[in-house]
């Protein structure tokens, strides 16, 4: 193997987190189904994590992952906002036939934007479906991106 394709191979490496794939999605989808319905957790678990410092461990877990999905729904937030101004910003660009365009790019702020008008046509008929919708897509950002690009 080449030296350029080992880094690349690393590189590749790199990118890829599928444990966050994984674990933060499933992490989203718990947070919310134990603030909508509490009694859904075991009271045999509720006892265990009383116990010394399996509990501290399980609630620093339980932080990190919090602020993976904070930073995760930060920047969905802002790929939300910042896409209707993209669009209009480069429409005379994207509706030229002779300029140059990004294809991928263009189809994720569109997708952004038709996410973003789903989530405010949401807002205004149920509010909390809206933050749930918003709170699933911020943990499975990943596959989001994945899928618009």
């Amino acid at each position: 193997m080449t030296s350029s394709r080992r880094i690349l191979t690393l590189m590749d490496y790199r990118q890829s987190r599928p444990w966050m794939e994984v674990i933060l999605p499933l992490y989203t989808l718990t947070l919310l189904i134990l603030y909508y319905h509490p009694q859904s957790l075991p009271p045999a678990i509720e006892e265990v994590l009383v116990d010394g410092m399996f509990r501290w461990v399980v609630w620093g877990i339980a932080g990190a992952l919090g602020g993976i999905l904070a930073l995760s729904a930060l920047f969905l937030a802002f790929c939300l906002v910042y896409s209707p101004i993209y669009l209009v910003e480069n429409a005379m660009r994207i509706l030229d036939p002779q300029a140059w365009v990004d294809e991928r790019e263009v189809r994720f702020y569109a997708g952004c934007f038709v996410i973003l008008c789903g989530l405010l046509a949401l807002v205004f008929l149920n509010p909390h479906a809206a933050l749930v919708i918003f709170t699933l897509l911020a943990g499975s950002a990943q596959f989001l991106w994945r899928f618009l690009v």
